[in-house]
Parts: structure tokens; sequence; C-alpha cells
């Protein structure tokens, strides 16, 4: 709603649950200007009542009311516009003036958030005038600015004739009972004819019992505590630390850039971003330090477009953030990667506005390992074609694949179950990683039965399922005869890793790849991979994969730029989809082969250090293994008559669907196109 009023008036603004929740507003408009604006929400998740206005286009002087549960319940704010002053009563308590030096307007307009009812009331008695000091004027407080060693002094002066004598150069000043040390100070304007004063100090632990300021060639001016108090506050109170900050903006003094400096470095443990002059909202959900940066994920509000930047701190440390927007559902979401591996103690969010205020916004916990993989690249969402290089070359690339690395070269237990018979000295060696579906392995067994020669190594990338898998291997090898080793290694890995573990106890001469949902179908199937092996210029031999409807999955690889995908190189199948042709009688030469049904002489794979673990989960492992063959003279051929069916991505399980397992595929992509086709 909206209503003209001309004061003096006094209502009561009644806020429903939904309107704190959605943070709707009262705004008395002024013209352009908005004279008086009035919301509650949370402040480092505690409800708050603030009070502020937006004059000439910058969001400026702001009340800050916490608010207890009960009177966040339903809570109500008495605003009067008197003839002398604007007044704000928040929730149990006493009216305040907001800003009482400038006049009350003769007309405003309201509008109120639809959530927000309106009510009247009395005018309010403004509060007495505050006690004039003893001496030339208070010391407001005396805080520390954590790592920094020094300590803050708020002054307030209430005649501003001397700025220029004290803010020129340094001058001499005694804190408590200390000697005189020169400081530089900085002057700003305090409201009704006073002069305000800033000074950074070096940390002591002189009781803050006054001030003395020895200025050249005019008397000491003395300063004394608040009326009532024997010390000046100590820590500085965080509207106060907030507020120097957007004061600094137009202070006035030769020391201005050192104490910014110091007042940008120092951070108290607690959130300020909340009180800067701009509704800018921040909410980091992870943080993620890997040794080639650290990458943030969260969402960001900035609707006035008022931050200038946003960094990463880490005590003296500044790490300017490279940044991409994702979806989020409330506000726009981010995924900024700073330049800074991991640290010890705390780091913080610094937030700087164009106005030159900043505000620190505390970080939670440092995630790791697999889960914090998971989170981020399923909280990146998707990501536009055109904007695929500078997202993974700027922050994505290099700290995923960091991340991962480091998960992988943690110490690992692997347990071994041997089931049934196993041959002595075994012709090939299969391997097969399981993962999620569990299920398919009895088909798979039962085709892998009759290989008495030959040795299965089933791997299980996936430790939540032991207590299946163990049983069900015991149960399949006394129904189908089979022997089989079942490594069991403590953590999930990944597709290349699990094989890689796999191909490190395999005896077999030759050691065959193979997916959990590939079905050898056809008589031979192995004998032709093998006798294709028998060549000591092949490195690679695969067999032809078919669906279940009988048409071609997979009968060679091309790698080929894929245009709505920033020209980025793909493994592609010929032919996919369509009725295979016609089986070459001997093996034929190839690209690339698919790692689901792949067979290498052991040698040549240990050789080559089995799958690049560069490549995270599953994909591009493959097609990698086969750059690095052809690279040195190694051909990748295909057994077309060794048949096998293959589901496809039916052995993945959890984390196989949706935009973060396309994220995935995006992540190795990037990695192969870097390594070999001069990206």
């Amino acid at each position: 709603m909206s209503a003209f009023l001309r004061p003096p008036f006094a209502q009561s603004l009644s806020f429903a649950p939904r309107a704190m929740a959605q943070s709707q507003s009262a705004n008395y408009h002024q013209g352009e200007d908005i004279r008086l604006h009035v919301v509650i929400r949370g402040v480092q998740g505690e409800p708050h009542l603030i009070v502020n206005d937006f004059l000439d286009g910058q969001w400026g002087e702001e009340l800050l009311f916490p608010l207890s549960a009960t009177e966040a319940q339903a809570p109500s704010v008495g605003v009067a516009f008197a003839a002398d002053g604007i007044l704000v009563t928040p929730p149990g308590g006493a009216p305040a003036p907001f800003r009482p030096a400038r006049p009350v307007p003769a007309s405003v307009v309201l509008r109120l958030g639809p959530d927000i009812a309106l009510g009247e009331s009395g005018v309010p008695a403004l509060p007495a005038a505050p006690p004039v000091p003893e001496g030339d004027g208070t010391f407001d407080a005396c805080g520390p600015l954590p790592g920094t060693g020094h300590r803050l002094l708020v002054l307030r002066l209430a005649d501003a004739t001397p700025e220029a004598a004290l803010t020129a150069a340094p001058v001499p000043l005694r804190l408590g009972g200390s000697g005189a040390s020169p400081v530089s100070l900085l002057a700003f304007d305090a409201g009704e004819g006073q002069l305000g004063l800033i000074a950074a100090v070096p940390e002591s632990e002189m009781e803050a019992t006054g001030v003395e300021i020895l200025p050249p060639g005019l008397p000491p001016l003395r300063f004394s505590p608040p009326a009532g108090s024997r010390i000046a506050p100590r820590p500085l109170p965080e509207d106060l630390l907030a507020r120097l900050r957007r004061h600094l903006a137009e202070a006035r003094g030769a020391g201005k850039p050192e104490l910014e400096r110091l007042l940008q470095r120092a951070f108290t443990g607690r959130s300020t971003a909340g009180w800067l002059s701009s509704p800018v909202r921040i909410q980091v959900a992870r943080v993620v330090p890997t040794e080639a940066g650290t990458l943030l994920q969260g969402s960001f509000s900035d609707p006035h477009q008022a931050v200038a930047a946003l960094r990463l701190r880490h005590g003296d440390a500044r790490f300017d953030l490279a940044w991409i927007d994702v979806p989020a559902n409330d506000g726009q979401g981010f995924t900024a990667r700073a330049p800074a591996s991991a640290w010890t103690g705390e780091a913080w969010l610094e937030v700087e506005l164009h106005s030159g205020e900043t505000g620190t916004l505390s970080l939670p916990a440092p995630s790791w390992g697999l889960p914090a993989l998971r989170g981020l690249l399923e909280g990146i969402g998707a990501i536009p074609a055109e904007r695929l290089d500078q997202a993974f070359d700027a922050v994505l690339g290099a700290p995923l694949v960091a991340l991962n690395r480091a998960r992988l070269a943690q110490p690992m237990a692997v347990e071994e179950r041997v089931f049934g018979a196993m041959p002595d000295a075994p012709r090939a060696s299969l391997v097969i990683p399981l993962h999620g579906r569990l299920d398919l392995l009895t088909a798979q067994a039962a085709l892998l039965s009759d290989l008495p020669g030959d040795e299965v190594i089933l791997v299980l990338d996936d430790p939540p399922r032991r207590e299946a898998a163990v049983p069900l291997v015991a149960a399949l090898s006394r129904r189908f005869g089979l022997a089989a080793r079942l490594l069991l290694p403590a953590e999930q890995r990944g597709f290349g890793p699990a094989s890689n573990l796999g191909l490190e106890r395999a005896r077999g001469r030759v050691v065959v790849f193979l997916n959990a949902d590939a079905f050898p179908e056809s008589p031979g199937w192995l004998d032709r991979l093998v006798a294709a092996l028998d060549d000591p210029s092949i490195g690679a031999a695969g067999a032809r994969l078919l669906y279940p409807d009988g048409s071609l999955q997979h009968g060679g690889m091309v790698p080929e730029a894929a245009a709505d995908r920033a020209g980025w190189v793909f493994p592609e199948h010929p032919g996919k989809g369509l009725r295979p042709p016609a089986a070459a009688p001997a093996p034929r030469d190839v690209p690339a082969l698919t790692g689901a049904c792949l067979a290498m002489r052991r040698e040549v794979a240990r050789r080559y250090g089995g799958f690049d673990p560069a490549y995270v989960i599953g994909d591009f492992e493959d097609a990698d293994l086969c750059a690095k063959l052809a690279r040195d003279g190694l051909r990748r051929v295909m057994a077309d008559t060794a048949e096998v069916t293959h589901l496809e991505r039916q052995s993945q399980g959890r984390f196989a669907a949706g935009q973060g397992r396309w994220n995935l595929t995006l992540l190795n992509a990037w990695t192969y196109n870097r390594r070999w086709h001069g990206g």
C-alpha cells in the first residue's frame, strides 16, 4: 500500500512472519530519496530491526536493534515524524532519534510491504540530550583491531576549529597514564557541529581512562569516557566499527591510507557485512582449499551494484577472487576461486563497496574429499557454452583436479577375498569395478563362469555396499562355479583408480578392463581380444559393444570438436544407435577405444600406469590412454567379432545423472582438451 503523509504523525508498523522472511520494508519517500527505511531481517542468524535512509543515491546512516525471540514473534515498530525530529521505537525499547541534525520533511509518501500492517500511535517525546562531557570532548571507544597489533580510538570533540592542526601531521597523544607518542588522526563530521576523530595506537594493557592530545601551538585537548563510565568501551561495538568504516570514505587527514589499511585488515571474528550501507547479502555455503587455490560457493545479492570487490582474507594476505555466476534459489549464486592454498588459522571474506566501506563475512569450516567434490559440481549448475573456457581455466579446473589428486593421495586399506579355485597362471585377468547396481553381477557372473583359465578380479568401488557384495559374490561363486577375487578398498576412488587397483593385483598376460554392465555373450570373445594382442605393434584392443536391441554402441571412437561445447574435442562413436556394419575379419585400426571393454598386455598397461587418475570418477580416461598409445606409435584396434552387450552407464549408481554429473564430464573434458588439443 502507499499513503501521502504530512508531519507531525505517529504510526505503528506490525510485521507479519512472512514480511520478515521476505525482508519486506516500510519506506518513507521524499521525492527520489528514502528518508526512512524500516525492515526486520536476520543479521548473523539473529532477528534485527534495521533503520536507515537512502539519500542522493547512497544508503546512509543505520540504526540496528537486536530483537529477542519473543519480540521477533510479532514485532511492532513505532515511527514518528515530529516537529523536532524523526523517532523510531523498537519493540520493547525506548524511542531513538534518527538523523537528528536533518530537518523533518514537509511531506512523505509511505510505501509498505504487503504483509506489514499500519496502525496509529501517539508521538513520543524526544530523549534528553546527552550530558556535556568533562574536558574538551568524549572518549567514546577504545577497542582492538585483531591481527594488526593496534587498538582503535574513537573521540568526539565539541569544537571543530582545531581540525587542521590535528590532522595535517602526527600529533602527540597520551592514553591513560602512558607517555605521549605521535599518532595520525583522521577527522569526520560527527553531527551537531562536533568533530569526530579516529586514531590507531599500538596495542597495550593500558586502561582507557582518558586521552590527552598535545597539538603544536594549541592548548592540550582532554577527552573523558562517556558519562557514567570509568573507561571507554572495549572491545569496539560492532555497529560502531562498521560505521567508522563508512566514515572513512569522507574522513580527512594525512594518515588516512594507513588507517584504511589497518581497518581492512582487522577481523573481529564476526560478520560485519550486514552493517554496510547498501543491502548486500552474501552467504558462503562451501569453502574448499586445494593446492591450486581455494574454491568458495554460495549466493550473492547486490541490488544496487554497490560492491566494488570481494576478497578472501587470511591474516595480512589478501586474495582477489575469480568468479563465475551460477543459478541459486536465493539471489545470484556464485563459485569463486582465490589463489590461496590451505592455511592455518582463521580466514574470512572481505566485501568492499565503491564508497570505500568494507565489511567482513566469516566463512564456514573448510571441506575436503569426495563430498566436497560432489557438492561443488552439483552447486555449479549449468554453464553456458560460451563461458566454459573462462569457467574452467580461471575458476574450476585446476582446483577441482587438485582436490581429486589430494583425496587419491591419501593411504587406503584394501581387503581381498578369494572365492573358488583361482588358476595358477591365468591367461587373462578381467578387472571389473563395481559401483551402484550389484544386481547386474548375477547375469555377468553366469557369462564369465566358463573361463577356467582366466581370472576375474572384482573391485568394489562402493564401500557402503560391502555387506551386500561379499555374500553375493560368495553365492555366485557357489552357484556358477565362478572363481573370483573381490577387492574391498576402504574408500570410493572412481572408475580409473579402481581399475588400476585391479591392474596392480592382476597376474594374467592380458588385462581386460570390463564394465559391470557389459555382458559378453558371443562365444570366443575373449580369445579374439587376446589373439589381437599377440601383435606387438598393437597397444590396445576393444570389443564391439551393442545395445540390448542389437544396434551399435561402440565400434571405435573418433575425437571431434563440439561446436555447442566451446569447440572442445569429445570422443564420438560413429554409427552409434544404427545397425552394425559387417564385422571386419581382422583387427581394425581406430583412433580410440572405450574403457567399457578394453584389453591390453599387462606389461603395456602397467608401463602407462593404467588409467590416469587426473580424470575424476570416470570419463575421458580411456581417450587419454589411447592418446598416449598413439603418441608412442602403438595401434588401437577393434576386434569386431568380439561382441559384448553393454547397457551404458547402468553400473555407475549414485551421482550418475543430473547437472552435477555433466559438470564432472566437463571437468574431465577440460583436462583432456588442455592436455591433447592445444587448449
